[in-house]
């Protein structure tokens, strides 16, 4: 197949890339260290978890990681720190960051269910401020973007953050408004996680950063001594940006019946009555236990994705109660990282499976850098999964790996980050090359890879959403 054809071609080219550039980058270990320490705010992040930020920060810092903890995801979800009160601002404008991008993307396969070969085409300007609240303590986040969408021939817009944020107690601060969140401990596997995410954007090649969908919510933050919390309540519930075949096609179970198994595209749109408008509600306790994080969670709301159906076969979304827990601790030289979640759906509204269900996940991760500049992680993802069709509950082993490789001076970045499931018989690869020529200038490629045995598994039906990206940012 073409697509494992690249992957295998490029997986050599970046190993070749890392064989000739190992000596450098040995001679240039403390040179990249000082880089990171000074970067600035348009660093990009792109792993992905709690723990890995906690990894990287430790390397930053020149510290054990017995000594580390998280404060700062990847997301650039915000932990409040009581000393940036006292300081005394200059400007009430800060993190005023504007930029332009350029984005192409094109399918590897042809996919008979869309005529068309462009998975991505667009130009996008994005403008971020913080305006920090002269009478208070508190201050506006500001981040929107329009952008033309030429996969679809239609202009775009998105306010990723317009939200106040500030203190309300000595120990409570509020966030209220659009903003982007996340939480849980996995590399692009998101069990306690169930806040928006957009995977038309993850699978076409935009920047990671898009894969969290924003949504307009209240988030209250305490800090006591027994633990944090998070409580966080989403007015009305917001679904994922799904595959709903606009861009990439998929297989549905009930039209599968009609078509011979084909995917189906375009357009699997949810009607208004369909579409749930009660509110969500999100909790989260951490505590840090000497080098170990651990977390407990609860969520109650809906599937993200609509993945039920009504008595008239349409889609739609059900209830689901969410408990679960994570733990960070470092092991040997790197981080190892545990998590759980109990999904128990209410399934009254779907008519090919009325009963409840229960789904009890677990999720097993470790990451540790291998030699200077090379990062390397796996993940052990087990959960049930059920058939709609028969109503069978079988067992889904998921495995990912990802090597992450970075030289001149942080400069470039090469990512191979890759899903397999041997249950499933299918997975998916990411390669991105990552490069910065020049201040205020990023250069982004790579391939999105999607393989299976079966059409009916989840990458099986996206093997001909296979495709190549190059994307071109420009900070102003």
């Amino acid at each position: 197949m073409k697509s494992v054809f690249l992957v295998r071609s490029l997986w050599v080219l970046m190993l070749t890339i890392l064989w000739f550039n190992a000596g450098y980058a040995n001679a240039n270990a403390n040179a990249n260290a000082n880089a990171n320490a000074n970067s600035n705010v348009n660093e990009e992040f792109t792993l992905t978890s709690e723990r890995s930020a906690t990894f990287n920060k430790t390397k930053v810092n020149n510290t054990s990681v017995n000594n580390t903890s998280v404060n700062k995801t990847s997301w650039g979800e915000d932990v409040w720190d009581d000393d940036s009160w006292g300081d005394e601002p200059t400007s009430n404008w800060s993190k005023v960051v504007t930029f332009l991008e350029v984005g192409i993307g094109r399918r590897i396969n042809n996919d008979s269910a869309l005529n068309n070969s462009k998975t991505l085409e667009e130009i996008r300007a994005q403008l971020q401020a913080d305006y920090r609240l002269p009478s208070s303590a508190s201050t506006v986040k500001m981040r929107g973007q329009v952008f033309y969408d030429g996969v679809q021939e239609k202009w775009r817009t998105q306010v990723r953050e317009f939200n106040w944020q500030g203190k309300v107690t000595d120990k409570w601060d509020l966030k209220v408004g659009q903003q982007v969140l996340t939480w849980g401990t996995g590399d692009y596997l998101f069990l306690n996680d169930m806040f928006a995410k957009d995977w038309q954007s993850f699978f076409s090649g935009r920047d990671d950063e898009y894969l969290k969908s924003p949504q307009m919510a209240i988030k209250a933050s305490g800090y006591y001594d027994f633990a944090n919390i998070d409580l966080i309540l989403t007015p009305r519930f917001t679904p994922d940006r799904y595959i709903n075949g606009d861009v990439f096609s998929f297989y549905n179970p009930v039209a599968a019946q009609f078509n011979g198994g084909q995917n189906i595209a375009p357009g699997l749109d949810v009607s208004t009555e369909n579409k749930p408008t009660d509110a969500e509600f999100s909790l989260r306790m951490k505590k840090q236990v000497g080098s170990s994080e651990i977390a407990i969670y609860a969520y109650h709301g809906f599937e993200k994705s609509p993945l039920s159906y009504t008595v008239d076969f349409e889609p739609t979304f059900s209830r689901v109660n969410v408990v679960g827990a994570s733990m960070i601790a470092p092991l040997f030289e790197g981080l190892f990282n545990v998590e759980v979640a109990s999904n128990k759906t209410n399934s009254y509204s779907d008519a090919l499976n009325p009963q409840d269900k229960r789904l009890n996940k677990l999720m097993l991760g470790y990451e540790q850098e291998l030699v200077a500049n090379l990062t390397g992680s796996l993940q052990l993802l087990v959960e049930p999964t059920v058939d709609h069709l028969t109503k069978q509950t079988r067992t889904r082993t998921l495995f990912t790996t990802q090597l992450r490789y970075r030289m001149n001076q942080d400069t470039l970045s090469l990512q191979w980050f890759t899903f397999y499931s041997p249950s499933d018989d299918d997975g998916y690869s990411r390669i991105k090359v990552s490069y910065q020529p020049i201040q205020d200038w990023s250069i982004t490629a790579g391939i999105n890879a999607f393989w299976g045995e079966h059409k009916a598994s989840f990458f099986g039906q996206f093997e001909n959403a296979s495709n190549a990206y190059f994307n071109v940012r420009h900070y102003l």
